[in-house]
């Protein structure tokens, strides 16, 4: 009998599991030119939608990573969700959802097909040789030391392969092997509902002028729903378990296509799939474990009411390739990672909570306080601006971060920065800030207001990978230009004369310009700094 040969793979970063949070992180490691291996325990891509939705925030992700353009002509924008009483009433309100202001340079709120969007980040792995997404993979083992990480796993065929690395980032899902074996347990909100969702696409392939344009939640005490109206043919809902029905009887095909006949005509769609979900709030205790570092649904799941499980996962990719950047190549110490656990630990908590009210709201079964619920909170604060934008508030996607590596100096610490479109010098064509600012952090300023600064700023960027940008109304030399004004107002309202914003685009500090010593001091510590280090890694072009 021959003897089976394992084969060892060696790699800057292994990541298991190649779902849109693995996969993202993938193409954006693959950008900074780091070796990737991606271990995906299926062979191809799954056939039915999980998700359904994606923010600003997202796509500005996406745009980082070379994608944005291809998923935008897939995908398609939208404002608001409707609530309704019951099937076939007019809405009693409207809350605009989605913002088509730009202001962080895309639409603000975006429906789309999930398999058609997982094909986007997979065929950007084509675009880097440094990056191998292995399929059909199962890892059975994970060991580390101090050195570095091993993963073993066996491929369809039965043959055993090792993958070694310097670290490993489990994204492989809500019952994740990565997390149990790395000893990381989940903690619960104590939030457990059954819902049956049903995905349809139209007989005609394309879109129906009949059905709901807008997003809408049906308020019914009897039976609670949700409505999506997905990317180009596809149209999903969402109906809670009530009565005490088994999963067997809740996904009834007779009793699901009753259902639908109060939405739609049956004679159009057709059903793709039917699946029965409990809905949990959970987060993971710790989120690292030495050089296993956890990601997306293995880290958190959330209620859907919100739309933000897959973004917090694609967002966890973000925040977390930078840090992996930097101390791959030497140039800061894993406590960095301790801040990226913090971080974004107390960011999907705050959005677990909003999507669990959300969800409470919608899905209250007590006759009584739904009716309460529909005249004081639907009908009459529904009439009045301040109650609507406290209730918007509440249940608000984007949430700011309160912890983490920020330098809490200025209000603006923790939240997004503002993305407009600006102009280079000898340019005519507009292009977003981001395409600007680069790969890594950066410092924008007013023209001159940092002038007596220069000799801080150049030492600051001999130390970490920085650009400093100034900009005014007209481009001129290094000088941006902001044809519409909205970086002047921006730092107007902020009262401030500098802007430090980390590769992921969250704003560290900002200030004054005779504040920057200060944030530079809390920069440069709260990075852990390796000085000296000899080692260099650019950012593929």
């Amino acid at each position: 009998m021959q003897e089976s040969i394992t084969t060892t793979t060696t790699c800057d970063v292994i990541i298991v599991g190649l779902g849109p949070t693995g996969a993202v992180l993938a193409n954006l490691l693959g950008r900074y030119g780091w070796s990737v291996v991606g271990l995906e325990r299926d062979e191809d891509l799954y056939y039915a939608p999980r998700a359904v939705h994606f923010d600003d925030e997202i796509m500005r992700i996406f745009q980082f990573a070379g994608l944005a353009d291809d998923i935008g002509r897939t995908s398609e924008s939208f404002t608001d969700m409707e609530i309704i009483l019951r099937p076939g009433r007019k809405p009693v309100t409207r809350s605009r959802i989605g913002s088509q202001d730009r202001r962080y340079g895309h639409p603000g709120a975006w429906w789309f097909h999930q398999p058609t969007l997982e094909r986007h980040f997979h065929d950007g792995l084509k675009r880097y040789p440094n990056v191998t997404p292995v399929y059909g993979c199962r890892v059975t083992g994970v060991e580390q030391d101090a050195e570095g990480v091993r993963a073993t796993a066996v491929q369809r065929d039965g043959s055993e392969r090792v993958f070694q690395g310097r670290y490993l980032i489990g994204c492989d899902g809500g019952k994740s092997f990565v997390r149990r074996e790395a000893g990381l347990r989940l903690e619960s909100a104590d939030f457990d509902e059954a819902w049956v969702v049903v995905d349809t696409k139209t007989r005609s392939g394309e879109k129906d002028a009949l059905l709901p344009a807008n997003h809408s939640q049906v308020c019914n005490p009897a039976q609670p729903v949700t409505y999506v109206p997905m990317a180009g043919p596809y149209y999903e809902w969402q109906f809670m378990v009530t009565g005490g029905k088994s999963e067997r009887e809740a996904t009834d095909p007779y009793l699901v296509r009753q259902q639908l006949r109060d939405f739609v005509d049956l004679d159009k769609i057709e059903i793709t799939r039917i699946a029965y979900y409990k809905f949990h709030g959970l987060w993971a205790n710790d989120w690292r474990n030495g050089r296993i570092i956890l990601a997306g649904d293995s880290a958190h799941q959330m209620p859907p009411f919100l739309g933000q499980g897959m973004c917090s996962g694609v967002r966890d990719a973000s925040s977390l390739c930078w840090r992996l950047d930097m101390v791959l190549r030497g140039a800061a110490r894993e406590k960095l990672f301790d801040d990226y656990e913090a971080e974004r630990s107390a960011h999907v908590r705050e959005i677990i909570n909003g999507a669990m009210f959300l969800g409470n709201v919608i899905q209250t079964r007590h006759r009584g306080v739904a009716f309460l619920r529909d005249w004081l909170l639907f009908r009459i604060a529904g009439l009045l601006p301040f109650a609507n934008k406290a209730f918007a508030d509440k249940a608000n996607r984007k949430k700011p971060l309160a912890a983490g590596f920020c330098g809490w100096g200025h209000r603006l610490s923790g939240h997004l920065a503002l993305q407009p479109k600006v102009l280079r010098d000898g340019e005519d064509e507009r292009l977003l800030l981001d395409e600007a600012l680069g790969h890594g952090f950066a410092v924008l300023a007013r023209r001159g207001c940092l002038d007596t600064q220069r000799a801080q700023l150049e030492r600051l960027a001999q130390q970490v990978d920085l650009r400093v940008l100034e900009f005014a109304e007209d481009p001129s030399g290094p000088v941006l230009g902001d044809p519409s004004g909205a970086l002047q107002d921006w730092f107007d309202e902020a009262d401030m004369d500098f802007v430090l914003i980390r590769p992921d685009r969250y704003v560290f500090d900002a200030g004054r310009a005779d504040q920057l010593g200060r944030v530079a001091e809390r920069f440069l510590a709260g990075l852990s700094l390796v000085r000296h280090s000899n080692q260099s890694q650019g950012v593929a072009a």
